[in-house]
């Protein structure tokens, strides 16, 4: 009975743990999963659909405006009109009836409205500018997603790096036990020995933190739930290439496609048509108008008797702007200043990018000759730690030799690890100024 009631307590988690399964991550579709689930994204492009409506917000000036009301009054105290002395009816005379019912139409519709016309532009550039902006978070949220999944790659290799030293640890602790006992080492060699594994493990326990601490960074860059198992697919090498770009045609590249700078242009396109606008005050406007009203008056509610009166009326309706206290002139001159310091940031952006794109190239073509340096260095230890293993068991070495040389391998691996992790990193960022969108 007690077997039974513990396996029902038990059943609930052991199929909890065989549904809840490790998605693997490759890049690719780590970019694809960002893209639909990274919540910046998600409200840039809300803030595009908000664009969208504001465009329809302002095309809406050009349609006829239609208005309906009906209205009825009980007049508790009727109007009068004043009569002059001696009239026969008094000197007041009351008019109207107990009840007034009335309705209406109205409608009114722009001819010609400058400033109407250029709002609808300005509505239109900004859509274009939160365009902009959605591209240039797209631009951003990938390139994110690339640096936190090679953090991933880098810290799963680097894991892997040190368990193959263990593993080189503990044969030679195994090869340095049969020499012991044979009587070629000493104690101490073997003590050494003994060590060097006893030391590697705790490395490789704060490697496996590390990788996982990485996929919570890559998780929260994607927008995954933090419950997710991930797991990421490939190595650092995949689609390495040590081929760096010229200086001349990645400032070109950089001029032309940059995110932030597009985004600015579109901003300096902005404050100028601002200008336009304020100027368009000084111009008149013309509408055209209309209204129907069809109305009655009566003492009582016999509404079958009511005499129903018609009235209607079409017209033009001129506006022109005089004097409105200097204040068109202070609009013209505030949208002028904002201008002027929008091209000022756009200059000074355009430096300052135009530096730290410099740098990431710099850091590329620096990390590809670490690389080719690292794959002579890491042959080089290899050979170096083979020798070291085959003197140890022909008695021309110490242990200490081999934990050197081992050393000098492990550290020669992540050496490379480093430079080719800098490298991919490098890639991403020069990627990711460029607007190479992928």
């Amino acid at each position: 009975m007690k077997k039974i009631v513990v396996l029902l307590v038990l059943l609930p988690l052991i199929l909890s743990a065989q549904s809840k399964e490790t998605s693997q991550l490759s890049l690719d579709r780590a970019i694809i999963l960002a893209l639909e689930k990274n919540a910046d994204l998600k409200v840039a492009e809300l803030e595009v659909n908000k664009s969208n409506e504001k465009v329809r917000e302002a095309r809406s000036g050009l349609f006829p405006k239609i208005d309906v009301s009906g209205q009825y009054q009980r007049y508790l105290d009727k109007p009068v009109i004043f009569l002059p002395p001696g009239s026969p009816f008094g000197t007041t005379l009351k008019i109207g009836s107990d009840n007034s019912f009335s309705a209406s139409a109205s409608f009114s519709i722009p001819l010609f409205s400058y400033t109407l016309f250029e709002a609808i532009a300005l509505s239109s550039d900004y859509l274009a500018l939160t365009e902009q902006s959605y591209l240039a978070a797209k631009n951003k949220v990938v390139g994110d997603v690339k640096k936190a999944f090679l953090a991933a790659l880098l810290t799963s290799e680097t894991r892997d790096v040190m368990r193959s030293s263990l593993v080189n640890a503990e044969e030679n602790f195994e090869n340095v036990k049969r020499l012991n006992s044979a009587g070629t080492l000493s104690d101490y060699d073997l003590l050494r020995a003994e060590v060097q594994v006893e030391n590697l493990r705790p490395l490789i326990l704060q490697m496996d933190n590390n990788h996982k601490l990485a996929l919570e960074a890559l998780k929260v860059a994607i927008g995954l739930d933090a419950g997710m198992d991930i797991s990421v697919t490939g190595n650092l090498e995949d689609g390495f290439s040590s081929v760096t770009p010229k200086e001349e045609d990645v400032i070109d590249e950089f001029l032309k496609n940059n995110p932030q700078l597009a985004i600015l242009d579109y901003q300096v396109r902005l404050n100028d048509r601002n200008i336009t606008i304020e100027t368009s005050s000084y111009f008149p406007t013309l509408a055209g108008f209309g209204s129907y009203q069809y109305q009655s008056q009566a003492n009582d509610f016999k509404f079958s008797d009511y005499n129903w009166v018609k009235t209607s009326i079409i017209g033009l309706q001129l506006s022109v702007p005089i004097f409105n206290g200097f204040k068109t002139a202070a609009k013209i001159n505030q949208a002028e200043i904002g201008l002027k310091q929008s091209q000022e940031q756009k200059r000074n952006l355009t430096e300052a990018l135009k530096t730290q794109t410099l740098s990431i190239l710099y850091r590329l073509q620096q990390a590809a000759i670490r690389i080719k340096g690292q794959d002579k260095t890491v042959l080089q230890a290899q050979e170096g730690f083979n020798i070291a293993k085959t003197r140890l068991e022909n008695s021309l070495a110490t242990q200490l030799e081999v934990n050197d040389a081992e050393l000098a391998l492990r550290q020669a691996k992540l050496n490379r690890l480093q430079a080719i992790y800098d490298y991919k990193i490098a890639e991403a960022e020069l990627e990711t100024i460029l607007g190479r969108i992928k």
